[in-house]
């Protein structure tokens, strides 16, 4: 008897063991922050150390996601991370990025996009709200450049497991009224999720009416400008009114584009476009 119930605890031990053992996930998370911590205290760290740490957590990242294969995307993905060391660069969403003609797509888990989100509490948590917010889209693919959400697209998922939104939008440095060139794709499936950035392929012009409200606006931040020149630089409410009137006047150039784009002659084979990113996407398999 005592020698069974021997066996048995050392049976639930080595279960209980099993259970606690760190995941893929969690090791790839531990071995960054490791490489963080030690670039973050050397006095003067390499690029070529950097670089090795990134290529040792790439491979962790493709075992962790898994196979790839998206229409027009090759096969094998790099890791999205651009720097391990707090300098430009730092802090993108952990995956892995696929680089094609015009075209990135992005692929992560959910469990490594939670932990990031819960380091970045000023992300939204919530699918439905993350795919809306504009500032993920620069952690993701480019920290340098802004992304500015103009109007959502329709999209179908084939099942109500799957999530999909897709928006049209605009890469830029600058605000100004030039109209939106990019369509944003994010996309959820069982354990993976994938964002794709792609250009417009139908010919977007600029709407009349939308940069009319622009004018409008800029003319008040020119007046603005001039009131803050006349003073010798030396009026800060004319200066700040400036800036502030550029600001209001984009982003209502942005929801007169909204308003206005479903009623466009270039929104159908926009909505098509974004549709068949989306059908290629689901043909990926949930892990």
């Amino acid at each position: 008897m005592v020698k069974a119930f021997i066996s048995i605890i050392s049976l639930l031990l080595c279960i209980t063991g099993q259970s606690e053992a760190a995941s893929p996930q969690d090791k790839y998370i531990e071995t960054r922050d490791e490489f963080i911590r030690q670039f973050s205290t050397a006095s003067s760290p390499q690029d070529n150390s950097d670089k090795k740490a990134l290529s040792k957590l790439e491979k962790e990242l493709q075992l962790i996601i898994g196979p790839v294969d998206v229409a027009h995307f090759p096969k094998r993905g790099k890791i999205n991370l651009e720097t391990l060391q707090q300098d430009a660069g730092f802090g993108q969403v952990d995956g892995l990025r696929f680089n094609s003609e015009h075209e990135l797509l992005f692929v992560t888990t959910t469990g490594l996009l939670n932990a990031y989100l819960q380091q970045h509490k000023k992300l939204p948590t919530e699918l439905g709200k993350l795919a809306k917010a504009e500032e993920f889209y620069s952690l993701v693919f480019d920290w340098d450049a802004a992304v500015t959400h103009f109007a959502e697209v329709p999209v179908r998922t084939t099942n109500d497991k799957s999530f999909a939104y897709a928006f049209l939008g605009l890469w830029a440095q600058n605000i100004g009224p030039r109209p939106p060139k990019d369509l944003f794709v994010f996309f959820a499936n069982g354990d993976r999720v994938f964002v794709v950035s792609t250009e417009v392929r139908s010919n977007i012009d600029q709407i009349a009416e939308c940069k009319d409200v622009w004018d409008g606006f800029k003319k008040k931040s020119d007046a603005a400008f001039a009131a803050y020149q006349a003073s010798e630089l030396k009026e800060q409410k004319a200066s700040d009114d400036m800036v502030r009137y550029e600001e209001e006047g984009f982003r209502a150039y942005c929801r007169c584009f909204e308003q206005r784009a479903k009623m466009e002659p270039f929104f159908k084979q926009l909505t098509k476009q974004a549709q068949t990113l989306v059908d290629n996407l689901q043909k990926q398999l949930p892990r």
